[in-house]
């Protein structure tokens, strides 16, 4: 699997919550975790053969060639990784790429496929950097809905890796299922506009805020 890493970095708090689904990234979590799996699954494994097709014009022998047409945001530098191991049943889950300080890897990094977001580098060596995940308990992304650009902030609950939540959207906005979550313009983490995933499920509360 391959990845690509983003300069610079931040943080966030999260408060109220609602239902999301991670359906561009939680892919991304399924098959990394297990090869054998997956090849015994006729729909993953054609998903992967399609996707494989995507990432061979990504990244050319693993080297820092990116397609420009990814992500128009000049303001970052991106870097090819790949990913080597990585866990999704854990309470806080990482992955380790391929790449490490040598090659110009940070702690702080943003670190995205060509389907979305997945995590922030946690530690580096020479050759290799540990990354947290978007599913751990300390992970929060700052995020827009696509259509109308009203921030939230993304954390992860810790039981199903396909969905997360998202905090402080006040029932004043419309949402409706279907709704695209894409990173905001104030994280110097990622670019904004990077896809994270869709609204499943949402309720509201008496404070006002969806849940």
């Amino acid at each position: 699997m391959s990845v690509i890493l983003l300069l610079q970095n931040n943080s966030y708090q999260a408060n109220r919550t609602i239902k999301f689904s991670t359906q561009y990234t939680s892919a991304f979590y399924n098959y990394a975790n297990s090869f054998s799996d997956y090849l015994a699954l006729k729909e993953t494994n054609d998903y992967l053969i399609a996707e494989n097709a995507k990432l061979h014009g990504l990244v050319q022998n693993n080297e820092y060639f990116i397609d420009s047409t990814l992500f128009q945001d000049k303001n970052f530098n991106y870097i090819a990784a790949k990913v080597i191991n990585n866990s999704v049943k854990k309470r806080n889950n990482f992955f380790t790429i391929n790449k490490g300080s040598k090659n110009g890897i940070t702690h702080g990094m943003g670190v995205v496929t060509n389907q979305g977001a997945i995590g922030i580098v946690h530690s580096v060596s020479e050759n290799y950097a540990l990354v947290m995940s978007l599913l751990h308990h300390k992970s929060a992304i700052g995020i827009f809905l696509k259509k109308n650009s009203h921030t939230g902030i993304l954390t992860w609950e810790g039981f199903d890796y396909r969905t997360a939540t998202i905090s402080d959207l006040p029932t004043h906005i419309p949402l409706y299922v279907g709704d695209t979550i894409i990173t905001n313009s104030y994280s110097n983490i990622y670019p904004e506009g990077v896809t994270i995933g869709t609204i499943v499920d949402f309720e509201k509360n008496e404070d006002g805020f969806y849940t």
